[in-house]
């Protein structure tokens, strides 16, 4: 397990960001991929296609799974967070690596545009510069994001599900995270905060 344990250390990351009020129109069948909130690790197993990259014990989660898969063209790590046997996390960390910065800042709309044809438009879409002195013109967010001076993160809700894309980075490199929340059988989505200890990926 590594660059899926990413994505349970990202769920402690704080950008000062609520949880989103919107819902969606259409709830769906399916909480994310193939899965609905509260499956079995079992049951979760039979839906993926995706190559198991790992599997095991995960805190503050009591099992991690995670695949090699993609999600809208782009090549991921998919990761899926059982509490007491109940799925109650999941989400993406993007996998692909740029030279040129700003090919992120693209990757994050592209998945951000795809998330809001199915939830509607962002609640939030912010900006968070860390470092108030780094500021920058908007042709130079990928550098910005990239040295740790700027979070981009979009967030939605359906009253099932609350959603999080984050583009982060830490020492000359970027990550892309879009993370999925039970909002019912989650704790960490109750606190209604990311909290980041992470120093990257």
């Amino acid at each position: 397990m590594t660059k899926s344990i990413a994505l349970a250390v990202l769920t402690l990351l704080i950008v000062s960001v609520s949880l989103p009020a919107a819902y969606s129109a259409d709830e769906g069948t399916h909480d994310f991929r193939k899965t609905r909130w509260g499956m079995s690790p079992a049951q979760v197993k039979v839906t993926e296609v995706g190559t198991l990259t790992g599997e095991g014990p995960l805190p503050p989660y009591d099992l991690a799974i995670s695949y090699k898969g993609e999600f809208e063209g782009s090549d991921a790590e998919i990761g899926y967070m059982f509490d007491a046997d109940k799925l109650v996390l999941a989400g993406y960390a993007f996998t692909e690596r740029h030279e040129d910065n700003a090919l992120y800042l693209k990757d994050y709309e592209k998945i951000k545009t795809a998330l809001t044809k199915k939830y509607g438009p962002p609640a939030q879409d912010t900006e968070i510069w860390t470092d108030e002195t780094k500021k920058v013109e908007k042709k130079e967010y990928g550098n910005a994001v990239a040295d740790g001076a700027l979070v981009l993160q979009s967030s939605w809700s359906d009253p099932r599900t609350y959603v999080f894309l984050t583009l982060k980075g830490n020492g000359g490199s970027a990550t892309l995270t879009a993370l999925y929340y039970s909002s019912e059988l989650n704790p960490l989505a109750i606190e209604k905060r990311f909290h980041d200890t992470a120093e990257g990926f």
